[in-house]
């Protein structure tokens, strides 16, 4: 028996070979009815393994596949669409049905509006568009010693300035504003914190499918219809691979949190026993484990006896996690009009600095309002980084007044109707996921793992290191002095470029303790 972790959306086939002698109907044990524990049972069961157990931690299936009643209707609180048509798992199991899919309403119609409430030229948009495209996807950053953000924002300025011809329409303030969006919606579609605690030179090995991009499911099951398909179960099914029928209510057993696989490592004929905790242990001769990275992290060490290889467990350690969220806000009263389906918001510093130093503070992770498919009372928006995780713990009645204040800003001279119900994700504090994205540790890299990202729980790097602008310079808001010189590594560090460090002012002796009588 060998532990299998499976991370992939959708797992296409799954190839059994039995050794001699083995059992012909082995006892097989799936952890996890995401989308990709739903699409390995199948697969065993469709092949003829149909002694198969699903153990789900929740009361429901799809894992980030989520979707929810709503407005009449339903929304994703996971996967929205289906991004492009060409080798995409999705598109190619869904296109034997032409009516399940069409265009999304957000493929047209996208704005981007200042702080003022105008919106910038769509000539301009397209032009600084393409411009950031051509930079995140440009071969030189992949010889970039520094971070990502560095790169783009140097390369930026740098095109900008060579062919200021083409961009004389575009002020320094305007790029500025675009530089500042573009960051926020980076992290938001990549899914860290911050571009500068990623490495220039990784990417995130995503490949953009041709075709349509934002197709919308149009199926009143929305994108859980998928697992319908996978599994065999939507009417109609053609498709010989999976025209099998798959009776997931019978091999899925809900609220079962895995808390242990213990397998004693000695012969590939050993049983395994999976600890659950409710305190069931199921006896089985192999285990596919297909939960979130973020509960593989915080659990892997108790979850495997034997423990994971330790190749395995530095890279575990090493994920670190970005957050994406989307809240729904439903209307008494249709959307108006003049709203554009996808609000892309830019901000004057003086209003992102007012924003920053009110109670709406965490409304700066808000990249973009939507429209939604289907519901025509109904406005989304999409949040990202730390002010995102944030958010998950605020109440729903502050969520919407946030929300609402924002659009007093950017849609200011539009009328909404009241809010009625709000509904929203949480997967950063939800202790079955735990995160919206994953990435890996800088160090990582340096021991040899290449494919990796780097995410900070706030939008800057540093941790308790906060060095901010004051009083025409700088000062400390975290760690101040560096405390000694043997033994300390950042005085090791620092000490091979004299000037750097300096005896401090409180050294000398000019210390004095004053009562308050001021004596």
């Amino acid at each position: 028996m060998k532990y299998l972790t499976i991370g992939l959306l959708i797992v296409t086939f799954i190839t059994i070979s039995l050794a001699n002698g083995a059992s012909t109907n082995p006892r097989i044990i799936v952890i996890g009815a995401g989308a990709a524990g739903i699409a390995t049972a199948s697969r065993l069961y469709q092949r003829g393994l149909k002694n198969v157990t699903l153990l789900e931690a929740s009361n429901r299936i799809g894992g980030r596949i989520n979707t929810i009643p709503f407005a009449g209707g339903v929304v994703e609180l996971g996967a929205q669409w289906c991004h492009g048509e060409v080798d995409n798992i999705v598109y190619e199991m869904v296109k034997e049905y032409p009516d399940l899919l069409k265009s999304s309403i957000v493929a047209d119609d996208a704005a981007l509006v200042l702080s003022d409430g105008e919106r910038v030229p769509d000539s301009i948009v397209q032009k600084l568009s393409i411009l950031a495209e051509e930079i995140v996807e440009s071969e030189a950053r992949q010889s970039y010693a520094g971070s990502l953000g560095e790169y783009f924002t140097e390369t930026y300025w740098r095109r900008l300035q060579f062919d200021a011809v083409n961009y004389s329409d575009v002020s320094r303030e305007l790029a500025e504003q675009f530089l500042v969006y573009y960051h926020n919606y980076e992290r938001g579609y990549t899914a860290y914190d911050s571009w500068f605690e990623v490495a220039a030179n990784e990417t995130d090995s995503y490949q953009e499918s041709e075709g349509n991009p934002v197709l919308a499911w149009n199926s009143t099951k929305g994108y859980s219809i998928i697992l319908d398909i996978v599994s065999g179960n939507y009417p109609g099914a053609t498709n010989n691979s999976i025209r099998t029928p798959v009776p997931l209510e019978q091999l899925i057993e809900f609220n079962k949190f895995v808390t242990n696989i213990e397998w004693d490592g000695t012969s590939d004929r050993q049983h395994v026993h999976v600890h659950t905790e409710d305190g069931s242990v199921y006896e089985t001769d192999h285990v596919v484990v297909t939960v979130p990275l973020g509960v593989l992290k915080e659990n892997h060490r108790s979850l495997f006896t034997p423990t994971l290889p330790a190749v395995n467990q530095r890279a575990i350690s090493g994920i670190y996690f970005g957050t994406v969220n989307k809240i729904y806000l439903l209307f008494d009263k249709p959307i108006p009009q003049e709203v554009p389906n996808t609000i892309s918001l830019l901000w004057y510093e003086s209003d992102l600095q007012a924003i920053r130093n009110s109670v709406h503070e965490w409304t700066e992770a808000v990249s973009t309002f939507f429209r939604v498919d289907h519901h025509p009372n109904v406005l989304a928006a999409w949040l990202n980084g730390v002010e995102g995780r944030q958010a998950e713990r605020m109440l729903d009645a502050d969520i919407r007044e946030g929300l609402l204040h924002l659009l007093s800003i950017f849609a200011k001279n539009t009328t909404f109707g009241n809010v009625v119900d709000v509904s929203r994700s949480k997967w950063s504090t939800n202790p079955l996921f735990r995160a919206a994205g994953i990435a890996a540790a800088s160090r990582l890299y340096q021991k040899g793992f290449k494919n990796i990202t780097i995410l900070e729980a706030s939008q800057r790097f540093g941790g308790r290191i906060r060095t901010t602008p004051f009083g025409g310079g700088i000062v400390e808001l975290g760690a101040q002095w560096c405390h000694g010189e043997q033994g300390n590594v950042v005085y090791q560090l620092a000490s091979v470029y004299p000037g750097l460090l300096k005896s401090s002012i409180i050294a000398d002796e000019d210390a004095v303790l004053i009562r308050s009588s001021g004596v």
